[in-house]
């Protein structure tokens, strides 16, 4: 029997949540990989806001991109002292990259970013806060390729 997916409601946390899996095409250094590792990396940040579960998401993080520092503290706030957070799925409607490679041997990948908006839940299940339906985002993820797989290097809202 498998276990049925339930996110997370005012009831309690998300059970049964998929853990994103990295697809093969992921580790090569071709435009469509980056494409899939930009994909990969938000589910992961999704599967993050719905779990808990940090340790995908520090793998791939370096500790100098702020906005991801950002993101893990409040994931690691709001799912501490028997706390969680409903919503926050994250899904990419688009990825592109023109996978130019810069002097400094980075790429550039766009990724269009649509959240569910978060309720942040007290452990007694009464809701503290929900941020309201946010816009869909531009997101600019910088990368790198090196010893078979990509890496993080930074990420920012692409503004205007």
């Amino acid at each position: 029997m498998t276990a049925v997916y339930k996110p997370a409601d005012a009831t309690g946390r998300a059970q049964n949540v998929p853990v994103p899996v990295l697809p093969e095409v992921a580790k090569t250094e071709t435009k469509e990989g980056a494409v899939a590792f930009a994909t990969y990396w938000f589910q992961v940040l999704s599967y993050s806001y719905e779990t808990g579960e940090l340790s995908l998401l520090e793998i791939m993080t370096p500790p100098s991109c702020e906005p991801c520092l950002k993101s893990t503290q409040a994931i690691r706030a709001w799912h501490s002292e028997g706390r969680w957070l409903v919503g926050g799925q994250i899904k990419t409607p688009a990825v592109e990259t023109t996978f130019a490679k810069d002097e400094a041997g980075m790429y550039k990948v766009a990724v269009q970013v649509h959240q569910v908006p978060l309720s942040y839940v007290r452990a007694d299940g009464t809701i503290a806060h929900t941020d309201a339906q946010a816009a869909d985002q531009g997101n600019l993820l910088i990368v790198s390729y090196g010893a078979h797989s990509w890496v993080l290097h930074d990420v920012g809202s692409i503004v205007g």
